[in-house]
């Protein structure tokens, strides 16, 4: 259950709460009467509390933010039912036979002290359960964030070595291709060679005939 969900089941409980002590109100008499809205208004009051915190748990949430007005309506219906409900016939019969008391009065009894009391305490813990959820959450983002940071690190080792690896294969590829382009040279020289070779071997047959056919000439004239 989220922050929001918990603090509307908190609500509807108050709520259920107030219009059930309404009702009894309704039925009720003299200080009767006036300390049973005493209690619906502390309810309101403490409604209030919780509906601002359902507010900033709602920001940037359409849906959310449409239940917070519509508890905020409730609640404002509620007052005016209380201040409807105190200025009844039965409410003015009695305050003139007993002390005037504002529904606003801060006098309450044990038991409104002891429900006040404890719902501070269940948001209370509800707070510190959230503080702890939070730095939970924190801790182990901070874990991931180191976490990542050294599988950064070594990644950034792993490139620097990959790229030391390229470097040297480019440095090996660029004396291969050195060696491949002095072959080539020599290669070409020693066709040149082979070449004149050939015309110096060709040269010397034609003089050889050349010779040879004076000389058969010169015999036979």
């Amino acid at each position: 259950m989220s922050n929001f969900e918990s603090y509307a089941s908190e609500w509807d409980q108050i709520k259920s709460s107030a219009q059930l002590k309404l009702a009894d109100a309704r039925s009720q008499v003299g200080e009767q009467k006036k300390a049973t809205l005493r209690r619906i208004t502390m309810e309101l009051e403490e409604a209030d509390e919780i509906i601002d915190q359902m507010e900033g748990e709602a920001k940037g949430k359409a849906r959310q933010m449409i239940i917070v007005r519509s508890a905020k309506k409730e609640v404002q219906g509620l007052r005016g039912e209380v201040e409807s409900t105190l200025s009844d016939r039965d409410a003015l019969l009695s305050s003139s036979a007993a002390p005037a008391h504002s529904v606003y009065t801060i006098d309450v009894d044990e038991s409104d002290t002891y429900t006040h009391t404890a719902a501070q305490r269940t948001r209370l813990l509800n707070s510190t359960s959230l503080l702890k959820t939070t730095e939970g959450r924190l801790t182990n983002a901070q874990r991931l964030a180191a976490e990542s940071e050294d599988i950064g690190g070594n990644v950034l080792e792993t490139l620097r070595g990959q790229g030391a690896q390229l470097a040297n294969a480019r440095d090996e590829l660029e004396d291969t291709d050195g060696s491949i382009s002095r072959a080539t040279g020599t290669l070409k020289k020693m066709i040149r060679q082979m070449y004149k070779t050939r015309v110096m071997i060709w040269s010397f047959i034609v003089v050889l005939v050349i010779l040879i056919g004076l000389i058969l000439w010169n015999k036979f004239r």
